[in-house]
């Protein structure tokens, strides 16, 4: 049974206030939905519950923006106009044959025919709110699009055992801005909001629920900053916590242990009413990383080593007030596990072996599933091989000019190179020895790699007949791309959360299986489509088609009928 002691010192939540009914209690703000985070999400579901005719109040611990706005923007979807525009044949059907092999235990068969039948109608909603896609496409590998591509292949649609059961087709979707674009995707749907009546309640950490006598949960507990120089210095630290920025780990933490002492000292309580319902929309809890180390014990001991992706507000606290109301936790041991191998594109053409010199994975597997094949080895450990063709090509591809990626991709391929402990010798004889690989594994991983390059053999990890290279000449350089290496950049977020109705969205209870009345989870706070088997754009695509579906169930359920407000939204 999860209870908050549970979590011990990631604890960041109280127990719930427990009630005989809402109607006792003496309540300083009433919503219809409450909505609890303000990214991806939490903005899907406050404005779906406001068109379905809610009165809706968002509570959003800092300024709002979370993991979403620090992301590449990237959609996952299929059968679009994008596509259709870019020549790109894909369907409903065809995304639910591709994405059947990636999503296997997380969400029922029936949910995921749901959410690619619904696919194409949910981007076409993003675009009634602003949003800008479009169908320039890049057809090559990577693992994010050059800058004025917006439509690439954004999973593992190439990889032969997959195209063997559907039609690779492209259907990442970056959302269109300079660079990583999340913070466009999240502008989008921010503006949209601003153009309602739905409330926005800023600086306001949610610290518990409040239950009603059967279960119920009527609303929640905030600890609100009280004044603008409060509030001031809470969101200057929480722009300390920038997961991009090299080296920031204990910077980012010391900034985190900050801001909880500013909403304890500064914080005014007050409890507000959730007539439909309370949906929480807060992240997972790659920030809180005594959480992280109880459930993913290797990366909390390597932190400082990788980049968290999320933000300050990834604190696990959504999580743990569903667990606080009874709530069923599930996959928390799963996590986004990211190493980048393209760009630059040439090194995807290279090998990557674990500590005894074999391959163990194609390198054209999508990020994450390189990267937890790479947890599998010892100590994380793993080496890209490349000859002196390849590491020219690869070097020359991670300067600045080359489709705009250079600070994301080119400059850490570049110090990884130079910083990262990449050894170089005449030959694959002599590298072995440098590497610490026994005799003649890595000659023979080398040979049997270029046989499958020539025709003669399988290639040994399946890899796609676009990334073979034959080896030639040296110097040879083995690249460190372990885990634990601070210049590999190994990007980490967690996936696991509540587990839901996957019909409404209400969080289930742990202890007899039944939906929890009034408490719904979305986005990473909640169990869903990328828990399992996670491709760039899915978390987003996700926080849309779980939003939308907390949204308009919690709009049902609430008592009194809310003023109907019809939003101004901007149509392509």
């Amino acid at each position: 049974m999860t209870d908050l002691k549970s979590f011990g010192s990631g604890r960041v939540v109280d127990e719930p206030l427990r009630v005989g009914k809402a109607e006792d209690v003496a309540w300083d703000e009433t919503a219809d939905v409450v909505v609890v985070g303000l990214g991806g999400a939490g903005a899907s579901a406050a404005l779906q519950a406001h068109e379905s005719g809610a009165d809706v109040l968002v509570l959003e611990r800092f300024e709002g923006g979370g993991s979403t706005a620090y992301s590449g923007g990237v959609y996952y979807a299929g059968g679009t106009k994008f596509q259709r525009d870019a020549g790109v044949e894909d369907s409903a059907d065809n995304l639910f044959n591709y994405l059947s092999q990636e999503i296997v235990d997380c969400v029922s068969p029936q949910t995921l025919r749901r959410f690619c039948d619904e696919s194409e109608a949910n981007i076409n909603w993003l675009v009634n709110h602003g949003l800008q896609f479009e169908g320039s496409l890049y057809s090559l590998k990577a693992t994010y699009p050059p800058e004025d591509k917006y439509l690439y292949y954004a999973g593992n649609e190439k990889v032969p055992a997959f195209a063997a059961k559907a039609k690779p087709a492209a259907r990442g979707h970056r959302t269109k801005g300079k660079g990583w674009t999340g913070y466009k995707f999240y502008e989008g749907l921010r503006n949209a909001i601003a153009r309602t009546n739905i409330r926005v309640a800023e600086h306001s950490r949610v610290t518990r629920l409040v239950v009603e006598d059967g279960g119920r949960v009527v609303g929640c507990e905030v600890l609100r900053l009280k004044g603008p120089a409060e509030r001031e210095a809470h969101q200057a630290l929480y722009k300390k916590v920038i997961p991009t920025k090299i080296f920031n780990q204990k910077n980012a933490e010391k900034a985190i242990g900050e801001a909880f002492s500013l909403e304890e000292r500064d914080g005014k309580r007050v409890l507000v009413r959730a007539k439909g319902g309370v949906i929480l929309a807060t992240g997972g809890f790659t920030y809180n990383l005594p959480m992280l180390t109880q459930y993913h014990p290797f990366l909390g001991k390597n932190f400082t080593a990788l980049m968290r992706l999320g933000s300050a507000g990834c604190s696990g606290a959504g999580i743990q007030l569903g667990a606080s109301a009874g709530g069923l936790l599930a996959k928390m041991d799963h996590k986004f596990v990211g190493r980048t191998v393209s760009p630059p594109a040439a090194q995807a053409k290279g090998i990557i072996v674990n500590e005894r010199g074999e391959r163990f994975a194609g390198e054209d597997l999508y990020t994450s599933l390189l990267g937890e094949k790479m947890l599998q080895q010892k100590d994380g450990k793993a080496w890209l091989i490349l000859d002196e063709e390849l590491y020219k090509t690869s070097f020359k591809q991670s300067l600045p000019g080359n489709g705009g990626t250079f600070m994301n991709f080119g400059l850490p391929a570049l110090l990884n190179y130079f910083f990262g402990g990449t050894k170089k010798a005449a030959t694959p004889t002599e590298l072995a020895k440098l590497c610490g690989f026994p005799p003649g594994v890595l000659e023979k991983t080398i040979a049997d790699t270029n046989a499958a390059a020539e025709g003669k053999i399988p290639d040994p990890v399946g890899k796609y007949k676009d990334y073979f290279h034959v080896f030639g000449k040296g110097p040879y350089r083995a690249v460190n791309f372990s885990v634990a290496n601070p210049f590999s950049f190994v990007i980490v977020f967690t996936l696991g959360g509540l587990k839901v109705d996957e019909t409404r969205g209400l969080v289930l209870s742990e202890k007899t299986g039944e939906p929890i009345e009034g408490l719904y989870a979305a986005g990473r706070a909640a169990m869903g489509l990328p828990s399992d088997g996670y491709i760039s754009g899915l978390s987003l695509a996700d926080c849309v088609f779980s939003g939308r579906r907390a949204g308009r169930d919690a709009a049902i359920k609430r008592q009194e009928p809310a003023q109907a407000f019809t939003p101004q939204v901007v149509r392509s």
